[in-house]
C-alpha cells in the first residue's frame, strides 16, 4: 500500500481459501444497479466488457466530480532531451537496490524517500556541494536514489548516478578521492576505510554525535565506479566502522548485478523515449504538472514501485502473489495485475493493511460495492477498488473527493 503511515508488517494471505472466499463475496454482494457474472465476460452500461469475478459497475451512476473521464490521446514521446532525462531516471528506479534488499530491517520510510536526479544541481540532495561540482564536471546525466531506516535509527541511502561513459565515471571517483567534502559539522574524525571485497571503492567514515540524544553513530559515505555509473551510499550505523563498511559492500554487490540489467537509452535518443508504451498513463488520473513531483505522473515496474511502498518487503510478497508488473503513480495510483481475481486479493490486502495501521473504515464509493475506504491516522482518507485486472488507490483530505477520484479513475480504465 502506498502510504506514509508506519504500520505493522502483515503476512500476505496466499491460500486457495482466500481466493474462493473473495469470489463468493463478490457474487453475494449484489445490489441495485449492479450485475454479477462470475468467471465470464460482463458488460457495463456503456458496453465495455470486463472479465473475471467482479461486479459490473454502471459508470453513468458514479459521481466523478470535475475529474476527467475520457482517456488522453496517446502520450507519444518525450519530445525534448530534458524530458527524456526525467523519464529515463524514472525507468532507472526499476534497477536501483532498495535498502531493505540489503538488510530487511532497513524498510521504514524516512524524510528522504526516493528521488530522481535530473541534473548535477540535484546532487546536493545526496551530499555536500563538492559532489555536485565534481560530477557536473564529469558529464553527469541522471540518477535515482532510495533511502530507508531501521527501527533502531540505522539508515542507508543508495543511489545510482549515470555519467557520460565509463571513463567519466572512473575519473569522477578519482576526482572525489582528491576532494575534501564539506560534511555536516557534527560529522567528525573523517578517515578513509577499506570496503571488504572492493579495494577500488572510496569510503570515508565519520563519528557522528546526535545533538538531541547525545548518542554516537558511525556515518560512511562511499563511491564506486561501475561502467558508466557511479554507485554511492550513505550509511549510518551503530557499532563501529566495520559494520558500516560491510553494509556498503553488500549494497555494492547487489547493485552492480542489478544495474547491469538496465536497458539504458542512448542520451542522443532521449527525446524519442516512449512515455506510455502500454497506454496506462493516458488512462490514469494525473496531477497537474505544477503539482507533480519528479517521481509522479510516471510508470514503474514491480521493483520501481517498491521504492514508494510503506512496507516494501510486505508489498513485494503481495506483488509477487498477484503478479503486479506495472503501476502508474499520479493523482491516483493504478496497479496492473494478472487477472481480476488477483485484483480482489490486492484490494482486500491493501484495505486490511490500512486498517491494521489504525485506519477507521468509512463508507466506500457509492455504486462501487467492491471499493473500500478508510480514515487514516495521518489525516485524510484512503480508498482502494478493483476494476478487472487493475487496482485503484486514492488519497484525499476529503472523503467525497477520494470517492470522486476512484469513480473517475474507474471510468477512465473501462475497456483498457
Amino acid at each position: 500500500m502506498l502510504t506514509m503511515s508506519a504500520g505493522s508488517p502483515r503476512s500476505v494471505r496466499r491460500s486457495a481459501a482466500v481466493w474462493v472466499a473473495l469470489l463468493a463475496a463478490a457474487v453475494s454482494m449484489v445490489v441495485a444497479c449492479t450485475t454479477v457474472v462470475p468467471g465470464a465476460p460482463v458488460i457495463a452500461g456503456n458496453g465495455a466488457q470486463l472479465k473475471g469475478p467482479q461486479m459490473v459497475v454502471d459508470p453513468t451512476l458514479l459521481d466523478v466530480g470535475a475529474y476527467p473521464t475520457t482517456p488522453r490521446p496517446a502520450l507519444g514521446t518525450a519530445g525534448t532531451p530534458v524530458e527524456g532525462v526525467l523519464v529515463e531516471a524514472q525507468r532507472m528506479a526499476n534497477f536501483v537496490v532498495g535498502p531493505w534488499e540489503v538488510d530487511p530491517a532497513l524498510k521504514t520510510q524516512n524524510s528522504f524517500g526516493a528521488r530522481v536526479l535530473t541534473d548535477a544541481g540535484a546532487l546536493t540532495q545526496l551530499g555536500p556541494p563538492e559532489l555536485a561540482a565534481v560530477l557536473g564536471r564529469h558529464n553527469f546525466i541522471n540518477g535515482f536514489a532510495s533511502a530507508r531506516q531501521a527501527a533502531n535509527g540505522e539508515n542507508l541511502l543508495n543511489a545510482v548516478l549515470r555519467l557520460g561513459d565509463s571513463e567519466s565515471a572512473a575519473a569522477a571517483v578519482a576526482d572525489l578521492r582528491a576532494t575534501k567534502l564539506t560534511e555536516p559539522t557534527n560529522w567528525t574524525s573523517p578517515q578513509q576505510v577499506s570496503v571488504p571485497g572492493h579495494p577500488d571503492v572510496l569510503a570515508i567514515g565519520y563519528t557522528v554525535a546526535d545533538p538531541e540524544t547525545g548518542r554516537e553513530w558511525i556515518a560512511m559515505r562511499s563511491f564506486a565506479f561501475h561502467g558508466s555509473y557511479v554507485l554511492t551510499q550513505v550509511a549510518r550505523v551503530i557499532g563501529g566502522l566495520a559494520p558500516a563498511a560491510q553494509l556498503v559492500a553488500n549494497t555494492i554487490n547487489l547493485q552492480r548485478v542489478i544495474i547491469d540489467r538496465f536497458p539504458a537509452t542512448d542520451p542522443a535518443d532521449f527525446a524519442e523515449i516512449t512515455l506510455d508504451p502500454t497506454g496506462l498513463l493516458a488512462r490514469t488520473l494525473l496531477l497537474p504538472p505544477e503539482e507533480a513531483t519528479p517521481v509522479q505522473n510516471a510508470r514503474y515496474g514491480k521493483r520501481g514501485a517498491l521504492h514508494f511502498q510503506n512496507d516494501p518487503i510486505w508489498s513485494s510478497a503481495l506483488f509477487d502473489e498477484t503478479v503486479m508488473d506495472l503501476t502508474a503513480r499520479a493523482k491516483t495510483n493504478v496497479y496492473r495485475l494478472s487477472d481480476g481475481y488477483a485484483a480482489l486479493v490486492m484490494v482486500d490486502e491493501f484495505a486490511a493493511d490500512a486498517q491494521a495501521s489504525a485506519g477507521k473504515p468509512v463508507d466506500g464509493v457509492e455504486f462501487m460495492p467492491a471499493s473500500q475506504c478508510m480514515q487514516v491516522t495521518q489525516g485524510g482518507f484512503y480508498c482502494v477498488a478493483p476494476i478487472d485486472r487493475y487496482v485503484i488507490e486514492a488519497r484525499s483530505r476529503s472523503l467525497n473527493d477520494a470517492h470522486q477520484q476512484v469513480a473517475a479513475q474507474y471510468t477512465l480504465l473501462i475497456g483498457h
